[in-house]
């Protein structure tokens, strides 16, 4: 009984697992909708603080509160089940993405701090739509990019 495999069995069998890694990092991710949702809020939120500052100031919390306990919640078997996400990786926290990630919120924050601090108007609905924009149009692509990396390790 010979257990080695034949080189077209070999490949075709490394061909496999590299599909189903595909599929997996499929599967695990939000759809782009999600993305362009997530977005859209960003931007609108950002409109309304600049238009309705007083409905923010009375609102605005619960508003960041309930969109944060549906990304928590997202996260979760239950959440992901719920929003059709099967599968979901563990992974471990990369230190370069971390760095990143560091650098671009503090880039955000830096940016909208000193034109705030400048009197530039309409600072909120700039910074927010931007994000928004960023967070739409890169966010799938960051996600697979994340997925794939934890994928193959």
């Amino acid at each position: 009984m010979d257990t080695t495999p034949t080189p077209d069995e070999a490949r075709a069998a490394l061909q496999d697992v590299d599909r189903r890694r595909t599929q997996t990092a499929a599967a695990a991710g939000r759809s782009r909708w999600a993305w362009i949702a997530a977005g859209i809020l960003i931007a609108a939120y950002g409109i309304l603080s600049d238009q309705a500052p007083q409905f923010v100031r009375t609102w605005g919390v619960a508003i960041v509160v309930l969109l944060l306990l549906v990304a928590a919640v997202g996260n979760t078997r239950w959440g992901g089940a719920l929003m059709r996400r099967p599968v979901r990786p563990r992974m471990a926290p990369d230190q370069a993405s971390i760095l990143w990630l560091a650098l671009v919120l503090a880039l955000v924050v830096g940016v909208t701090t000193v034109a705030a601090a400048m009197d530039i108007p309409h600072v909120a609905v700039w910074s927010r739509l931007a994000v928004g924009v960023l967070l739409a149009a890169a966010g799938p692509w960051w996600q697979r990019r994340v997925l794939a990396r934890a994928l193959s390790r």
